[in-house]
């Protein structure tokens, strides 16, 4: 929030001040700009070398060619997402986020994150058991993140702190109770593992905020956030 009480759904995360979060941004746009042209050189010179060769090149390239729409949500600290929709790729509707570090006086892509959404229906009807067990906490993380956006954009004070773990709420909950009555619109956009993507339309503009979550007895509640906001260039 800092000084100036910039409104945040949560930004748990400690942001390295040395960071130029507009760089970031404007790096997230060129990427963005590069996937929706399908400019597979353009891609391959914001990554940096070793991030391609693990990775980069096998999940960037099966986006190049079926990107449809891409958008930059958000930067914070070394971080930014894109979402994306690309028919025909392994995701067909994802969120990319992405971490950006200084190779020389250049700025790269280091590492990357896919959150997707799972169909729970489409999974149980599978009738693959092996495949619902590894899909289980995706699953439920999804279903919970659903129930919060639900309660978010009802601005049910009640049933979003109820979803908050105890450290969490004593640690947040005074500012956080504060802003749920400027949430316009929420919407689940993606998730991997524990963690779940909200996009949030505030009265103040957008926000996604990045939720992880843990088993309290029995319950999957929130036990960290981190907020990306629209960067400036």
């Amino acid at each position: 929030m800092g000084a100036h009480r910039r409104r945040v759904m949560c930004n748990c995360a400690a942001v390295d001040a040395a960071v130029d979060q507009a760089a970031v941004w404007a790096r997230a746009l060129e990427l963005s700009d590069a996937l929706l042209a399908a400019d597979a050189g353009a891609v391959a010179a914001l990554s940096e070398p070793g991030f391609w060769e693990r990775a980069g090149r096998d999940e960037l390239l099966d986006l190049v060619g079926n990107v449809a729409s891409a958008r930059a949500l958000g930067v914070l600290g070394r971080r930014s997402l894109i979402l994306l929709t690309a028919p025909g790729s392994r995701h067909p509707e994802s969120t990319l986020e992405q971490l950006w570090a200084r190779v020389g006086d250049r700025l790269l892509l280091e590492d990357e994150r896919v959150f997707a959404l799972a169909d729970r229906a489409e999974v149980e009807a599978s009738g693959d058991a092996e495949r619902l067990e590894r899909l289980r906490t995706k699953l439920e993380c999804q279903d919970a993140a659903g129930a919060y956006a639900t309660a978010l954009v009802s601005h049910d004070v009640a049933d979003a702190t109820a979803m908050w773990s105890p450290g969490y709420a004593s640690g947040h909950g005074e500012l956080l109770r504060s802003q749920i009555p400027a949430v316009l619109a929420a919407e689940l956009i993606g998730s991997v593992g524990p963690r779940t993507l909200i996009r949030l339309v505030m009265d103040d503009g957008e926000h996604t905020i990045e939720l992880l979550w843990r088993r309290h007895d029995g319950r999957w509640l929130i036990e960290g956030a981190r907020t990306f906001t629209p960067g400036v260039t």
